[in-house]
């Protein structure tokens, strides 16, 4: 009935369908028609000059989103007095492009007081709200605490400072700082898999550059860590940092980890590809590939390639290789080496990928080999048991 009244204001009938489309990109018009119930809406995903009825679709065979977003920008555009207007998780009906949109339009009516109740951290940061109360419930009692929104926004500066959002921690009771992407999707693979060992509202989350942490800005790094995990409001506080031992002297790790106040545990091993040099594994991922090679890689293969690298100093400096059959796998770059290797290996037709790769390599000795990152997952247990204790 609104609609079918509005459509004898063409001007802003037209306006209305604008901001619908710029929502719902679909949705290309519009039309209420009657009918024996009265009068119908109709949706047009096709162009109304076709003037193909027959290709539209009625409002109650579309998406509920669509309803949604036709009635709250009717309510807006039609309202000519100042109102409060309530939504309701908005993103329980549309997808967090058509949310941003939705109160981008929203903002354009300063005029109106809008309450949005929502769960998702794309409506808060979208919103740019004035004030933000968050609710909690204690004791069958919701509790409501309110929230410095000048606040909140610096702690959206702090996340892009060290590469995460606001929708990577939001909901998560703690958060796992790791050394990069690759870590962030296999840890989670090998806590699951191997350990067997539930996140349980912990987020495990990359660094954007771990290296900052151990030049120049470390102190400002640090600074803003320090801060995140402090933080009371809408960030979870951190149960430390899992990072590569890289280079660092036992000295120089210890001196690190007393700046950010004993949270850091160092892998054993040098990085992560460090667990990943497992010729079947390796076989099995590069035979995968297309175009690899013909005929398909061995493990005898893998396993020389191994013993001629332990030979060549480039892939263990600064570090000097002992001679160690069993020391190798610590020290070497497992980077560089797996990269040489599939240059190599496959006559340099494919290139060592260190996210794609080092995670189907993970998946591999997930499957096969378990006890391979048995190290890691323990170590990754017990940071994660010593952290929740400490967040009580």
């Amino acid at each position: 009935e609104v609609l079918n009244i509005m459509q004898g204001n063409r001007s802003r009938f037209d306006e209305f369908h604008r901001l619908v489309k710029r929502v719902l990109t679909q949705v290309r018009w519009v039309s209420t028609n009657p009918s024996k119930g009265g009068a119908e809406i109709r949706v047009w995903p096709i162009d109304a000059n076709t003037q193909r009825i027959d290709l539209t679709v009625p409002l109650d065979k579309s998406g509920s989103g669509i309803g949604q977003v036709l009635g709250m920008l009717y309510v807006v555009m039609n309202t000519d007095r100042s109102s409060v207007i309530l939504i309701d998780e908005p993103q329980s009906f549309l997808h967090p492009g058509a949310v941003r949109k939705l109160l981008e339009i929203l903002r354009g009516y300063p005029r109106h007081q809008f309450i949005i109740a929502t769960h998702s951290p794309t409506v808060i940061t979208s919103s740019n709200p004035q004030t933000i109360t968050m609710i909690r419930l204690q004791d069958c009692e919701s509790v409501l605490e309110p929230i410095d929104s000048n606040d909140a926004k610096q702690l959206q500066v702090y996340l892009a400072e060290v590469g995460a959002r606001l929708a990577d921690v939001f909901g998560a009771d703690n958060v796992l700082w790791v050394e990069g992407k690759t870590e962030e999707i296999s840890l989670p693979i090998i806590l699951e898999k191997i350990a067997q060992k539930p996140l349980m509202g912990t987020s495990i989350l990359g660094l954007r550059s771990t290296g900052e942490l151990k030049g120049k800005d470390a102190e400002r790094i640090v600074d803003i860590y320090n801060r995140l995990s402090r933080s009371g409001t809408l960030i979870p506080p951190a149960i430390g940092f899992c990072l590569d031992r890289e280079c660092l002297t036992p000295q120089e790790r210890d001196a690190l980890n007393r700046r950010c106040n004993n949270q850091i545990v160092f892998t054993n091993r040098r990085m992560y590809e460090n667990y990943l040099l497992n010729p079947k594994a390796i076989c099995s991922v590069v035979n995968g590939i297309e175009g690899f090679r013909s005929p398909p890689i061995t493990e005898e293969e893998v396993k020389k390639f191994f013993e001629d690298s332990l030979k060549d100093n480039k892939y263990f400096s600064p570090f000097a290789y002992d001679g160690n059959s069993e020391n190798w796998v610590n020290d070497v770059n497992g980077a560089k080496l797996l990269s040489a290797l599939f240059a190599q290996l496959s006559e340099t037709r494919v290139r060592y990928e260190k996210i794609e790769h080092s995670i189907a390599l993970t998946e591999r000795i997930v499957e096969n080999s378990p006890e391979d990152l048995r190290e890691i997952a323990d170590q990754l247990v017990r940071i994660l048991e010593s952290g929740v204790q400490q967040n009580g």
